[in-house]
Parts: structure tokens; C-alpha cells; sequence
């Protein structure tokens, strides 16, 4: 059974089954009135998806009304109720004005649920919302590459049926349940992306989504100052193969460390691929004049985004929408509607220059996979590598920027620009590795960089963690516009 329109009377329903709710409030000729159930069962409105930024609900969704880092979401009650929406609101942080909400205007069709906590009220609704659901749920996780996989699935399931699936950076504790929140009657799939930077983070996440086939992309270098250790990133990234029913299906990497913990810990057929090794064999290359091409036990498949890493995430994708019951024919059509996630792997052009924007994060893995596919590009030379900091690293961040940076010098890139203090322990590895690394201060001085060290024809990475906002730099080279697929 999946679900209609969630009733204001259904979301207080749900909430009071577990003692969150604390009062209704509903439009009643212009105004917010005290409401009970019993006022509920006619109310005008009830919502389908969720926003946490008043600024951007559409339709009937609800706005999720937090506390945040910076700014408090409480503080636009009225903007959302003046615009015709329900309103999710918690009495956390010191916030006790809930009684004050009687009398405030409201447009017709809105009203507000007061929780004890509003957390727990939003991940209550989305985890009910889910439980009402009856399509298929595909979780996603890994150190490197969840992103596009989860890309690459939804665009190949959205060939057949309509699919619900991650949007932007959506992958924690408050961006999982609101992927939840918009599944509605006709969505056939969904595919939940889970991101973690502690052990217990993905079987909090799983929990709630209850995946039928999880996918691992891999486990590497990142977040350790909170996972303490790679065996921490492997064993948090398998908690996502604890709730799998046996009747589901892992998608597991055999190249990846960890492979054999995964493979032992699963309760559940696994599904393995591998360059080598696995149950899916693949190998990737580059095909001048017409792209990137992926070979998936022997068949050819066109890959919209550069980089051999980018192969092994088309692959994963492949056999998660298999899993899900696809023929590779529903998947190939449904690929060619590929559209991808800002930052992630997308080829820009500025002025004759090709700009390989993969600058959402980085960690080591992840470095080297864009500094390799940035050579594969640079048919004529060996790219140029504008890069930052890599965040999250713990105690040996700075042996691991040096380590990442000679490695990068290996490579043999035509050049190496380190932005900040951040990307400054990369450059200083680039060098002692024979390499020689320019210094740019800040994202205004790497832009200036390329407006006067580079040419036509030039390929480009810009890479780097959240932290450094790499993207910045294309603020300050107007004219950038998406570039054209393949080598």
C-alpha cells in the first residue's frame, strides 16, 4: 500500500502514538485556532514531501521548522503559513512560545504541529510515511563515489518507472528523512543515499529507509578523525548490510578493503564486482570522439562522467537496478537521461579551457581517482590540478596531505596549484616529490592563476573538501558554462 496525501489528522496521529505531539494549531477564518483531532478531520490541506528552508517549499509540503547553526527555521512559521502550508515545529532550545501561536495569520489550509522535540517529530513522520510505502528502497553508501552511484541507479530505474532518490548532499540524519517525506503513490523506487563520519551513522540512517538492496561503492581514508581507523570506516560502512532481509540483495565491491568482512557480515545473496575478482567483471577506457566507455561482463556501456572510478560506480549502479528487477535494456535507456550532481564530476568550459568540477569533497582515495581521470583528459599534457585541503583526516591529516601530494607528482600532471593553507601540505608533498607546486592564497588569486597561466585547451581539476568550497573560484571566471561529453 503506498500512500495518499499525508492528512493533517494522519501526521497527528503519528506523532501522538509516541508521545511527541504537544498541541495543533490550524487555519480557522484567517488565524491559527487550538485545534483537536476531532477539528482535524476536515481541515484543509495536508502535505506531500518536506522543506527545511521556507525559501524553497513548493506544492503542499511541510516545512520542517529547526533550530539551526545558522538560523533558526521557528523564525519563519509565518511565511510558510502566510503561503497556504503546514508547519512541523519542536520545543527544543529554549523555544516556549507555542501558546502564542493562537492568533497568528495564516492562509487557508495550514496549521502547525508542535512537537516535544522537532527532530524526533520530522524523522517520526518520514520513517511512517516510509512504512506506508510499498516500493522498492535501495540504500547507497561508501567512502567514495555514493554520490554519482546513486545518480547513476535513479537515472537508469527512472527509464521504466518513477523514482524517488537523494537530492544534493541530503545524506544524514536530517537529509534521509527528507528524502522520506517525498515518497508519494507513484513512485515505483527510491534510492537513499547514507553518509557517515562515525561508526553507528549508517545503521541509524538504514533503520529508518530499510533498504531492500544495499550498496557499498568502497571504504577508504576519510572522516578518521571520527571513525578512528580504515577497519572503522569498514566496519560503519557495513551497517548497512545489518538490515538487508534475507531476501534482499548486497551489492559489494571486491576490489575494495573490507570486501571480506562485507561478504561474511551479510545475511542476505551478495552480488560482488570487481576489475578482477567478483561476480560482475568490468574495465573502463576512454574512446576518442565518443566518450567513456564501461565493459560490464563483455557488453559496452557509455559512461556520461569521466575517470576509470567512475566505471566501477556505473557498474555498481548497473547491478543494484538489475537487483531491483530491470532489464540492461530499461537501464541503457534510462542513462541516457543523465543529468549528475553539482560538483560532482562535471565537465564545465570557460574560455576554451576544460574544467573537470568534481570540488564537493575530497580524501586521498578520492584525490588520486580525479588527479588520474584529469590525465585521462589531458590527452596532450598532464592537466593541471587545482586543489585544496582534505578535511577529516585526524592525526596523520598532515602525513596524508604530503603522502596524497607526492603521489599526485607521480602522476606526472602538467601543473599543481595549492589554494590555502588547506591545499599548502599537498603542494609541499608535490614537491618533494620533484614536482613544482604554485601557491595561490585564496580562491580570487587561483582564479587569477588560470585567467593567466592557462590557454585553450587546457584541462583543469579543481578538487578539493567542503570545507575549501573550491567552486568559489568559478565565481571569478565568468562565462562558465557545461562543456561537451567525452575526450
Amino acid at each position: 500500500m503506498k500512500p495518499d496525501l499525508y492528512s493533517a489528522r494522519t501526521a497527528a496521529r503519528d506523532l501522538a502514538e509516541v508521545d511527541l505531539l504537544v498541541r495543533v494549531l490550524r487555519e480557522d477564518g484567517g488565524r491559527l485556532v487550538p485545534a483537536g483531532a476531532e477539528d482535524l478531520e476536515e481541515a484543509a490541506g495536508g502535505f506531500a514531501g518536506a522543506a527545511l528552508d521556507s525559501r524553497t517549499l513548493e506544492g503542499t509540503e511541510l516545512f520542517v521548522a529547526l533550530p539551526g547553526e545558522r538560523a533558526d527555521g521557528r523564525r519563519f512559521l509565518d511565511q510558510a503559513l502566510a503561503r497556504g502550508h503546514w508547519v512541523l515545529a519542536g520545543l527544543e532550545a529554549g523555544w516556549d512560545d507555542a501558546e502564542d501561536l493562537a492568533g497568528m495569520p495564516a492562509a487557508p489550509g495550514s496549521g502547525v504541529l508542535v512537537c516535544a522535540d522537532g527532530i524526533a517529530g520530522f524523522t517520526r513522520l518520514a520513517v511512517c510515511n516510509r512504512s506506508r510505502w510499498g516500493g522498492t528502497v535501495i540504500g547507497v553508501t561508501g567512502t567514495n563515489g555514493k554520490t554519482t552511484c546513486k545518480d547513476f541507479c535513479a537515472a537508469m530505474l527512472g527509464g521504466r518507472d518513477p523514482v524517488c532518490f537523494t537530492r544534493g548532499n541530503h545524506n544524514n540524519r536530517l537529509g534521509v528523512p527528507l528524502t522520506l517525506l517525498q515518497l508519494a503513490p507513484h513512485h515505483e523506487f527510491a534510492v537513499i543515499e547514507m553518509g557517515a563520519s562515525a561508526v553507528g551513522h549508517i545503521g541509524t540512517l538504514a533503520d529508518l529507509a530499510r533498504p531492500h538492496i544495499g550498496v557499498i561503492t568502497n571504504a577508504g581514508s576519510a572522516h578518521l578523525a571520527e571513525f578512528g581507523s580504515l577497519e572503522g570506516v569498514i566496519s560503519g560502512k557495513g551497517e548497512l548490510l545489518d538490515v538487508l532481509p534475507a531476501t534482499g540483495t548486497a551489492i559489494l565491491n571486491a576490489d575494495s578493503p573490507g570486501f571480506s568482512d562485507w561478504f561474511a557480515r551479510a545475511r542476505c545473496p551478495v552480488v560482488s564486482w570487481g576489475s578482477g575478482d567478483g561476480d560482475c567483471r568490468w574495465s573502463w577506457r576512454a574512446v576518442p570522439g565518443r566518450g567513456w566507455e564501461t565493459e560490464i561482463d563483455g557488453e559496452s556501456w557509455l559512461t556520461p562522467l569521466p575517470g576509470r572510478h567512475n566505471g566501477a560506480n556505473l557498474t555498481a549502479a548497473l547491478l543494484a537496478a538489475r537487483a531491483a528487477g530491470l532489464s540492461d535494456a530499461e537501464a541503457r535507456r534510462g542513462l541516457e537521461g543523465f543529468a549528475g550532481s553539482a560538483h560532482r564530476g562535471l565537465l564545465l568550459d570557460w574560455e576554451g579551457r576544460l574544467l573537470l568540477d568534481d570540488c564537493y569533497n575530497a580524501n586521498p582515495v578520492s584525490m588520486l581517482a580525479a588527479a588520474a581521470a584529469l590525465r585521462d583528459l589531458a590527452v596532450n599534457g598532464g592537466g593541471i590540478a587545482i586543489v585544496g585541503g582534505m578535511g577529516e583526516l585526524g592525526a596523520d591529516s598532515l602525513t596524508l596531505h604530503r603522502e596524497t601530494g607526492a603521489r599526485l607528482a607521480e602522476l606526472g600532471l602538467g601543473a599543481l596549484v595549492a589554494v590555502g593553507s588547506g591545499g599548502e601540505a599537498l603542494g609541499r608533498g608535490f614537491d618533494a616529490q620533484g614536482g613544482e607546486a604554485h601557491y595561490c592564497a585564496d580562491h580570487a588569486g587561483a582564479a587569477q592563476w588560470i585567467r593567466t597561466m592557462t590557454r585553450p585547451g587546457d584541462v583543469i581539476l579543481l578538487k578539493g573538501s567542503r570545507s575549501e568550497a573550491l567552486e568559489k573560484i568559478l565565481d571569478h571566471l565568468p562565462g562558465v558554462a557545461p562543456a561537451r561529453k567525452g575526450p
